[in-house]
Order: C-alpha cells, then structure tokens, then sequence
C-alpha cells in the first residue's frame, strides 16, 4: 500500500478502532483526540446498550447493519460487553408508530429471539405488550481500557489534547475524520460541500432508582420513547427520551449548541446542572412505570447527537464510509456495534484506492 503515513481525526471508538485496524495492516498511523482521554464524548454519553436491532423495527438498514457487524464487534471488544441485566422492550399501548403485533412479526422476520415477560416496576396497563430480549451493556471503561491497549500495541502514535487542522495534517497521505458530531469541522472543501446533519443537544440523566429496578433494562417504544438502562458495574441508570433528552436541534452543517450548555457538552457528568430536563424525564416515565418519584438525580451528560436529517419515518441510524477528496475519508459512526466493521471498510478502500497525495500540501 502506497499510502502510509495516515493520520485519524477523533479518538472515540469509531477513530481509535479504524487507527488499530490501519496500523495493523502497515500504515503508520497518528491518532489526533482534543479531549484529554478516548472515549470521552459521544461514545461516553450515551445508553451504553450493544445494539442488535431490537430497538429499530421500522428502519431495516439498521437492523441488517448491527445483525452483520455484532460478531466481529464481539470478537474483537468482548470483554467490554456486560450481561448484568435483563433487558426489555415494551410497546405503548397509545399513541405507538408499531403495534405489538407487527412488533413480534419483525423480531419473527429476522430472527430475534423474545419471549413474553414484564419487569416488576411495569404498569401494564399502559403498554400492548412487554418482552424479554437478548441484549447487553457496553462498560464504557472497560471499552476505553481495551482502545488504548489496542493503540499501543499496534504502534498508533496517540495525540490527546490535540486539535487537528489543515496545518497540522500536512505531510499525511490519507486522513480518515472520525470525529461524529463535529466532522465537518476537519472538512477539506467549502461550506457548500459539506454534508448536512442533523444535530441534537442531548441530556443523559443518571440516577439511583428503588431496588426492584436493579438487574433491568427497559425500552418503552415506538413514538413515546423513554429507556432507563443500568451503568455496568454500578447500581446508577441512565435515561433515555424522545423528547425531553433533547435541548436543541438545527439542521445543517455544523451543530448550534444553546449558551447555557455549552459548558457543559462533552465535559463528563455535571453534578448540579442549572439547565436540567430531569424532572420531564421524570413526569413522563410515571405513566409507564411505578416508583419513579423516588428517583434520585446524580447527575447529567451533555453531547451532539448527530444523525441523518429527515429520517423520521424510518429512525434508520447507518454508519456511512465516505471519499472527500483524493487523500480524505470520512467515517460517520451509528451503532457502536458497527466500529469495527466500518474501520475494515475504511481499511479496504484505502488499500483498494490509496490515491496518494503530494507529501506537504
């Protein structure tokens, strides 16, 4: 492979996987992150669920992505993958874009196994139906801690704290952005050639719940989404909503975050967040779920959501490998069940069109 010398903008779990795959196939690869640590953004304030496709049954491209990645996902981050909890899907008795009929026809359609239960703290009066399904949880430190063994072993000249920018990718033959909600930012062309997203300022409470919530995870869907999802390794939740979890929401090519969060937006768990939509999390879990009053708020994540815009009919959440230019890739991340399939992709196209640029340019 003529092209080398590579360098991968973003030290999520997206980057810092396609950095280990491209190191081991010969580059010399340097890995950029503006962060202090890997890991520290998207890929931390996050449900921290290792999707298999139970959670997107009106988008079949996801599905069909995670089904065919989740094995080499498996193989090559396994460790980091927790079992601790029960997790279930529920579909709302109102107000539901799926019923549970078609639910269980998609799961039957492309082989998800289930089985008809409800967890303890489930109003079932309020959903059509409650099943089991087999999913895990992701221990996001665990995740961390095998990136960087991985980084080191394979050679990867890790840069933390470092923020790239044209200067600072020169001499590089192929620079792959991987760096999910702020990808244009590295963008190599005009504002006019920059893909649009669409951005969403997300809130990610944690908290302590009663008891009877240990041991489960829940995802009450499709239309009035809500989830609550046990943090490997300890007795905290984090929540999910459909609404309430998002701050903001702007279309195009670069994400507008509110004055008040900007502070906090991929600064790890703020303890006393002034801005909070904790207690609408709240008032709307109590229709689906009891104890929820006792719910005790620790704190909240704050990130950029990034997906594709006008997806709504389909909440399809690809992972998408794109040439820029002659020497630049870009690698959008979806489901983190994805990372190490897309980082092959990115692999195979750079060794299949290297398309080496002028070293100083």
């Amino acid at each position: 492979m003529e092209a080398d010398r590579v360098a991968v903008v973003g030290g999520g779990i997206f980057g810092s996987t396609v950095a280990v795959e491209l190191s081991r196939m010969g580059c010399s690869v340097v890995l950029f992150e503006r962060a202090s640590t890997l890991l520290s953004s998207a890929s931390r304030a996050n449900q921290r669920r290792l999707h298999r496709g139970y959670h997107y049954p009106r988008g079949m491209d996801t599905v069909a992505a995670v089904m065919r990645a989740f094995g080499a996902f498996k193989a090559e981050y396994g460790a980091a993958i927790h079992h601790g909890s029960a997790h279930y899907v529920a579909i709302a008795r109102r107000n539901s874009l799926v019923s549970a009929e078609r639910y269980l026809a998609f799961c039957d359609g492309v082989g998800l196994p289930y089985r008809e239960e409800y967890p303890p703290f489930l109003r079932r009066s309020a959903v059509e139906l409650s099943v089991r399904i087999s999913e895990a949880h992701i221990d996001v430190d665990e995740l961390r801690r095998l990136c960087a063994a991985k980084l080191a072993a394979s050679g990867v000249e890790v840069r933390l704290g470092t923020r790239a920018d044209r200067r600072s990718l020169r001499g590089f033959d192929q620079v792959v952005l991987a760096t999910y909600s702020a990808i244009n930012d590295t963008h190599p062309g005009p504002v006019s050639a920059m893909p649009e997203y669409q951005f969403e300022v997300c809130e990610k409470p944690l908290v302590e719940l009663p008891p009877m919530y240990l041991g489960h995870s829940l995802v009450v869907m499709d239309g009035p989404f809500m989830c609550l999802d046990q943090v490997a390794g300890t007795r905290n939740f984090l929540l999910g909503n459909v609404d309430h979890a998002i701050h903001a929401t702007t279309v195009g090519p670069y994400p507008l975050v509110p004055g008040p969060l900007m502070r906090y937006v991929n600064s790890g768990l703020i303890r006393r967040p002034t801005v909070t939509r904790f207690p609408a999390f709240q008032r709307f879990a109590h229709e689906f779920v009891t104890g929820f009053g006792e719910a005790h708020h620790l704190g909240s994540y704050f990130t950029v959501r990034a997906v594709l815009p006008h997806v709504e009919i389909t909440d399809d959440r690809p992972t998408l490998v794109r040439r820029l230019d002659e020497r630049t890739v870009a690698l959008f991340g979806g489901k983190i069940a994805t990372c190490v399939a897309s980082a092959r992709q990115v692999a195979g196209l750079l060794r299949e069109d290297p398309v080496p640029a002028t070293r100083g340019r």
